[in-house]
């Protein structure tokens, strides 16, 4: 058994590392990047969208403190680990991790198709997480009733 403060406390964690900053950036145009390169900035929407969805998990683990004082070790790993790789993955650029100097035209294809690969496999697990903790919240407040 967790504590349910220190659940919360580890997701107001996993917020604070995914807050999307650029979108501070009052000096240009929101959200007004049509094509990159070209000295516009394209803001983070899909990282502004798993903000929003992990605000409002880290409301209801708040809300599950207030009523339950420990939840399951094991739940709660396997929601960390679920959503940790998504929080990271969406922080990491990696176009610098992989070697692009190349001129071979399928070796940066097969880059680009990788790294493609591990930004829906890490949404994928992101949004399963989130998933798994509402059906788990759920039970949770249908066991006090």
């Amino acid at each position: 058994m967790i504590k349910t403060k220190t659940t919360f406390l580890i997701c107001i964690f996993l917020l604070v590392l995914l807050f999307p900053y650029s979108i501070l950036d009052l000096n240009s145009d929101f959200l007004s990047s049509v094509v990159p390169g070209w000295h516009t900035r394209i803001y983070p929407v899909a990282t502004l969208i798993k903000f929003i969805i992990l605000l409002i998990v880290a409301f209801y683990y708040w809300k599950l403190s207030k009523v339950i004082n420990e939840i399951n070790f094991k739940k709660f790993v396997i929601y960390f680990l679920l959503t940790f790789p998504g929080v990271l993955i969406t922080k990491l650029d990696l176009f610098d991790l992989f070697n692009f100097s190349s001129n071979d035209h399928e070796n940066f294809m097969r880059q680009i198709k990788i790294i493609v690969f591990i930004k829906i496999f890490t949404n994928v697990l992101f949004f399963t997480g989130q998933i798994l903790f509402s059906i788990y919240y759920k039970k949770q407040i249908m066991k006090l009733t």
